[in-house]
């Protein structure tokens, strides 16, 4: 009999040691599952495999649309959007992101990439057709979308590490501005509409007054006035040309008389 009460006991033991154990809640099962999401999907990403990448991150958002790895997921879907060339999905994925989360701690990278995303929109059929498509004139409407994310993200956020980076990209947009300006004024002189030249030329010079393209901008604007026979304006532009910029040497622009000087208003 006490070896039977001994066996009795023991089971009973088992038994309690096994009701012990707890099943894992559903907001623990929840959470491994979308550290498992997005720990498959962040691999992707690193590997360089975006779309599978996007895929995963779709699943974790719809599946768990709230929590940090859910944010997480969202900031990195914009860079993935971006690098397999989907730069509107990465504009607009970026633009949800601020609408959602404006005070979160990575909304600068979001702001950051959405300026990067909105420079490399692809250039409009007008610009494909205006002097082959060179990317001076290309369409100006992502290049200011562009602009306006990154001085958006320096106002806001001027100690971000991408600050630095954002104040040189403004630099080159500028640039890039002011160049497609002064490609458009040169076709508008080539056309002999030199009115329009100049007050393309001004544009330059008044709104893009830091950029390499003014001294081109001034020299233009001073053969347009030639042509026009409005001599004293050529001289005193030449005269600021030559104020801003001294290491240009070129003589006052004149006009030549022919017909070979008509059909090439540049020859010397």
């Amino acid at each position: 009999m006490a070896r039977i009460g001994l066996v009795v006991s023991l089971a009973v033991m088992v038994i309690g040691c096994a009701s012990n154990k707890t099943e894992p809640s559903d907001q623990e099962l929840a959470l491994q599952q979308v550290e498992e999401l997005y720990a498959k999907a962040k691999l992707a990403l690193d590997r360089g495999n975006y779309n599978f990448a996007i895929q995963n991150y779709q699943i974790l958002e719809a599946n768990f649309p709230y929590g940090e790895y859910t944010e997480q997921a969202k900031l990195d879907m914009i860079f993935a959007f971006d690098k397999t060339g989907q730069v509107e999905k990465a504009v607009e994925a970026a633009d949800n992101f601020i609408k959602l989360y404006p005070t979160h701690k990575n909304v600068d990278y979001a702001y950051y990439m959405k300026g990067v995303a909105s420079f490399e929109k692809k250039q409009s059929a007008i610009d494909r057709f205006v002097k082959g498509g060179e990317e001076s004139i290309r369409d100006p409407k992502p290049y200011r979308d562009s602009q306006q994310a990154f001085e958006e993200l320096i106002k806001r956020y001027p100690n971000s590490i991408y600050a630095e980076d954002a104040k040189q990209r403004i630099l080159f947009i500028r640039n890039s501005l002011a160049e497609r300006e002064l490609a458009i004024a040169q076709f508008y002189f080539d056309n002999q509409t030199y009115v329009a030249t100049v007050n393309r030329c001004k544009n330059i010079i008044y709104a893009y007054e830091t950029t390499p393209a003014v001294e081109g901008a001034l020299l233009l604007m001073e053969k347009a006035y030639v042509e026009m026979g409005l001599d004293d304006l050529a001289a005193s532009t030449h005269q600021v040309l030559l104020t801003n910029f001294p290491n240009n040497q070129k003589e006052p622009f004149k006009k030549e008389k022919g017909f070979f000087s008509r059909m090439n208003p540049f020859a010397d």
